[in-house]
């Protein structure tokens, strides 16, 4: 859900103020740095990028039914807690896609990842405000139901997860050479660094790795 939106249902449900909302920022970096630095890199390590997406998106479901269903405040932190571990797909997605492309097509492929992207930021909280504006007035959940709709399409997203070709979207059937050629690429999509000419980390990764391979 978009997190703007988030502040706002906050706002005008459950009486958040200044205080309360900047504990919620607090709980995000703190545990998304925890998430993006400590596990997701073990955690693909032992379960590969398929299920590390299926995860994700199964806490992006778990979190939005906390907001949805929420009736204390104490039920949103935890909710934000759980939410940090969906940022794992990203990345993860990200990663599987140029494990799946020649090198020439890095920049295609990623360009078009962020398209999505964008154009997901935006189609989503236009979705949830309209299920908003249908259900305000209804009995408990009420508006909450639209982070309930953001579950579903979660839900619906882990079932299309399940269903990726594991030769093609697990680094570690690609033979030990693409497995250690796909670390770095896993590593600079959650450092999030650029590179001095302003292409993502990823790219310069992978051409290096390739580089090297040839010389």
């Amino acid at each position: 859900a978009s997190f703007g939106l988030l502040i706002y249902y906050l706002e005008e449900r459950l009486g958040f103020i200044d205080a309360d909302i900047a504990i919620l920022f607090l709980v995000l970096g703190l545990t998304g740095i925890f998430v993006q630095g400590v596990v997701l890199k073990p955690l693909n390590d032992r379960i590969g990028e398929k299920h590390v997406v299926v995860t994700a998106f199964i806490f992006g479901a778990l979190h939005n039914c906390f907001y949805g269903l929420a009736t204390t405040k104490s039920v949103i932190f935890i909710g934000v807690a759980i939410g940090s571990f969906t940022g794992m797909s990203f990345p993860t997605i990200s990663a599987i896609k140029s494990n799946n492309v020649k090198e020439h097509e890095q920049g295609r492929i990623q360009g078009a990842l962020y398209s999505l992207s964008s154009l997901a930021s935006a189609l989503g909280p236009a979705s949830l405000r309209f299920v908003y504006h249908l259900t305000k007035d209804n009995d408990y959940p009420g508006p909450g139901t639209m982070f309930l709709f953001a579950a579903l399409l979660y839900l619906s997203a882990s079932f299309c997860a399940c269903a990726l070709p594991k030769d093609k979207a697990d680094s570690r059937s690609f033979g030990d050479d693409t497995t250690k050629e796909s670390e770095p690429i896993l590593q600079n999509h959650v450092g999030g660094e650029r590179s001095g000419n302003g292409d993502f980390g990823l790219q310069d990764s992978h051409y290096g790795s390739a580089s090297a391979m040839e010389s």
